[in-house]
């Protein structure tokens, strides 16, 4: 019996994170911490609603990761100064050096990863990949929109 689509695509996803994780604990990080810092850095002074929005994270979550990043002393909140309900999300400089680590442990991890392919396959697996994402995005607004 041919192993359904879906689960195959869930369970390469979940073995890559695990490698991924596994390659930023050998610098102190984690997936999460890089994603919320590299967003952080990328939309410099991004709220905190945008950022658990951008990351498709429930703001709960989102909170609980920046307490722990607040308190490793690698990010800080900031209160908008029009609007004092806003909090600002910014890496402190000991956020932007460990994010520098993180990113090129994230560059050899993502080399490596590349290395299993072909340059024509892995246009064709990205393009796959994207065709995936876009439906599901679109169903999701259809659906959402529909509600």
């Amino acid at each position: 019996m041919e192993e359904r689509l879906g689960r195959l695509l869930a369970l390469t996803s979940k073995v890559v994170r695990e490698r991924f994780d596994q390659q930023l604990g050998e610098v102190g990080s984690s997936l999460n911490t890089f994603l919320i810092l590299k967003h952080a850095a990328m939309y410099h002074g991004v709220s905190q609603r945008e950022l658990a929005e951008r990351l498709s994270i429930e703001g709960p979550t989102l909170t609980h990761h920046l307490d722990r990043l607040a308190a490793d002393g690698l990010a800080r909140r900031v209160r908008d100064p029009q609007d004092r309900r806003i909090s600002r999300v910014e890496l402190t400089s000991e956020g932007k050096a460990h994010l520098d680590r993180v990113e090129a442990s994230m560059n050899k991890a993502d080399t490596d990863l590349r290395h299993l392919f072909t340059a024509r396959e892995l246009d064709t697996l990205v393009a796959l990949l994207d065709r995936i994402r876009d439906h599901y995005t679109k169903e999701a607004h259809v659906h959402h929109a529909a509600g």
